[in-house]
């Protein structure tokens, strides 16, 4: 049978080595079992090989299931006529603390169509975790079998976190094989692992190796795992946690505190915690804490095949390192090795000192008020995979405490705080199980947002612009528009884009022009006028000649200013006084005569009357016509009749040649008054001749 399991096991290592891992990698099978009808279908899913060389296959426990009445079948039952495993399970499963209760093993166990048997047959490749089983086996049949109540062989697998109730009874058959948790283990590892089954063989067998743990390991480790249920045996091989331990294989921090009781002359291997040792082998950081029942023992003393450590060794070449047994005076550590280990009382083992000792040396273990040093509870690798992958400075905390990655955690439910730069701190609940689904955590982290304060300032100084000031804002509006807000800074220098693409929109705007249309209308206002019409015209030239083009709409009130000061110059405008020469001529005419010598002279002096003074230049023709009035009046005078021979000759117009008559000899007139007149005359012809210069002039 070993040779059968050997060659299998080259079979697999040829097939796994020309099977592409990428192949693993791309499919994946998880199914979950939460009832019996599922576990069976599970089991017949194997026998059909569905999960041949599917290590990415899982399978979840999720219910605890009652098997009673199930006349068990070993899950991997198809063997041919040469005991060869056809079909096998090479996945993952996941007992998920659930137990497997009033499993009976009896019925099929021994039978030849399963030269394997356990609740696995034979597992490669495979990982099986929190699992409890529990029920019984009672011998009926002969034959070699490796029998393991989880796994009858686990070869380059792993079982852990499993625990074995499971009661195994041979008094009256003649039995080969393994009895253990795990019947035969090679290259593989077995940890965390208890069993609490009573085994009892009452018969002398030749080739059976009975372990708490393994049967036969081969090349493999057992580790952290613990016995707790009473052995009787004659079997060959009996060891609390191992009962043949060979080439290269290792029990590390491991301790049995059930009952043994050994059988027999003393022709078979029987250790508190191996049977036999072969080359190569290790036991470390141990302790056999159980009661050695010699009662039924007949070997002489001193007792070579019996030990408190180690029964047998097969080779001269095992290692032993702080292992500890409990006293009995007769049976040693291992006969050939007597330093195997320490001999304790079973109340210094129930101490703290005890504890100090063994973990102060190397081993692992939980100090227990009420009993001897405890395993620790398993720990699984978990790794961290923080995304994005390119972050810097990554830095984790389980429970407050910075670990490095991965970590080692215990199941349970753990607070972890993330930290990286450039992003918001993750702060969340974790769980960790058996499952290794859970034993890779992916964080995301939230980068930090982009710091959007140059768009925001940007945005606000286009904010406070006036669009209709522009010729063309919508550059700007454009700008404005293409912000997106939800860059993170990893993005910033898209976000210091989006600002300056805004100010250059800012930049590059330009002012619509200014209004002129008051400006040209003031202008238009000046050039109407006749500056000559004015005292000083020189404020409205300068107003006008201040005037300064191009300016835009910004600068409206400048410009609203220039129209002003043109208008304000208009406004400030005195005309020239009008000319009053002529009438004043005419009234000094009129003041000339003795209006006593006319018939009515009312005329003339209502006519004086009624000059207006104050006139300006636009009111000459208003001014001339009063001096017409004068004048007129004055040429209407009649003179009185009385003395009068004739009658006077009226005064000559303004604009007539003054009459140099001398005065005839005998003539009535007055020789003063006629050199009166020719000197009035003459004023009045003067100041007709300036009048009418002044008039060409103006126009």
């Amino acid at each position: 049978m070993k040779k059968k399991v050997l060659s299998l096991l080259l079979t697999l290592c040829l097939v796994m080595t020309f099977v592409p891992m990428a192949a693993f990698a791309a499919e994946t099978n998880r199914i979950s079992i939460t009832t019996v009808a599922e576990l069976l279908q599970f089991a017949e899913a194997v026998d059909k090989g569905e999960y041949d060389n599917k290590a990415d296959a899982v399978v979840s426990l999720d219910a605890d299931l009652d098997l009673t009445g199930v006349a068990w079948k070993p899950i991997g039952s198809v063997f041919d006529g040469d005991g060869n495993l056809q079909h096998y399970f090479s996945g993952k499963f996941y007992g998920n603390g659930h137990t497997i209760s009033n499993l009976d093993f009896s019925v099929n166990y021994g039978k030849t169509e399963y030269p394997s048997f356990g609740f696995f047959s034979e597992v490669y490749g495979a990982e099986i975790s929190g699992l409890t089983i529990q029920g019984k086996l009672d011998v009926s049949n002969s034959g070699y079998v490796y029998f393991g109540t989880v796994a009858g062989v686990a070869a380059d697998s792993k079982i852990s976190d499993c625990v074995s109730d499971v009661s195994f009874t041979d008094t009256d058959k003649y039995i080969n094989g393994t009895v253990a948790l795990c019947g035969y283990a090679i290259n593989s590892t077995i940890e965390y692992c208890q069993n609490k089954g009573n085994f009892s063989i009452t018969k002398d067998v030749s080739s059976f190796q009975m372990g708490g743990i393994v049967g036969l390991a081969q090349n493999s480790t057992v580790q952290y795992c613990a016995n707790t249920g009473n052995m009787t045996s004659w079997a060959p091989c009996t060891g609390g946690i191992v009962g043949q331990l060979y080439q290269g294989s290792k029990i590390i921090n491991c301790y049995s505190t059930g009952e043994m009781v050994p059988l027999g002359k003393g022709t078979t291997d029987f250790g508190g915690i191996a049977g036999t040792v072969g080359a190569g082998t290790e036991i470390r950081h141990c302790y056999f804490a159980g009661e050695m029942d010699l009662s039924q023992y007949t070997a002489t003393t001193p007792y070579k095949r019996l030990g408190g450590i180690a029964g047998g060794v097969s080779s001269d070449t095992p290692a032993f390192e702080n292992n500890y047994f409990v006293e009995t005076g007769i049976v040693p550590a291992c006969f050939k090795y007597p330093n195997a280990g320490t001999e304790k009382t079973l109340d210094d083992m129930k101490t703290e000192g005890f504890f100090n000792d063994i973990t102060a040396a190397g081993g692992n273990y939980r100090f227990n008020s009420n009993g001897t040093p405890l395993l620790p509870a398993p720990k699984y690798a978990v790794s961290f995979v923080v995304t994005p992958a390119e972050l810097a400075n990554v830095a984790i905390k389980v429970n407050g405490q910075e670990v490095a990655n991965p970590v080692d955690l215990e199941a349970g439910t753990y607070t972890v705080e993330v930290r990286a730069d450039n992003c918001e701190v993750f702060n969340s609940n974790i769980t960790i199980t058996a499952d290794t689904a859970t034993h890779t955590q992916t964080i995301a982290m939230t980068y930090l947002p982009a710091d959007y304060t140059k768009v925001d300032e940007a945005i606000a100084k286009a904010n406070a612009l006036n669009k209709d000031n522009y010729k063309d804002f919508s550059a700007v509006e454009t700008a404005v528009n293409a912000v997106v807000r939800d860059k993170n800074i990893t993005e910033q220098s898209e976000v210091y884009a989006m600002a300056q693409a805004i100010e250059d929109a800012i930049t590059a705007l330009q002012y619509k022009d200014a209004d002129y249309t008051k400006v040209d209308a003031a202008l238009a206002k000046a050039n109407a006028l006749k500056k000559d019409d004015y005292k000083d015209f020189s404020a409205v030239e300068t107003a006008v000649n201040a005037v300064a083009r191009g300016k835009n709409i910004t600068e409206q009130a400048e410009v609203d200013a220039m129209a002003k000061a043109i208008e304000d110059a208009i406004a400030a405008l005195q005309y020239k006084d009008a000319d009053y020469t002529r009438v004043d001529a005419a009234i000094a005419r009129a003041n000339a005569l003795n209006k006593n010598d006319y018939k009515d002279f009312s005329g003339v002096e209502c006519a004086i009357r009624a000059v207006a003074r104050g006139k300006n230049i636009t009111q000459q023709a208003e001014v001339d016509a009063m001096a017409k009035a004068i004048e007129d009046a004055l040429a209407a005078l009649q003179y009185k009749d009385a003395n009068k021979t004739t009658q006077p000759t009226p005064a000559p117009a303004a604009t007539a040649t003054p009459q140099h008559t001398i005065p005839q000899t005998g003539d009535t007139s007055n020789p003063a008054l006629l050199v009166v007149l020719m000197l009035v005359s003459g004023s009045a012809a003067i100041g007709t001749a300036v009048v009418a210069s002044k008039k060409k002039h103006n126009r």
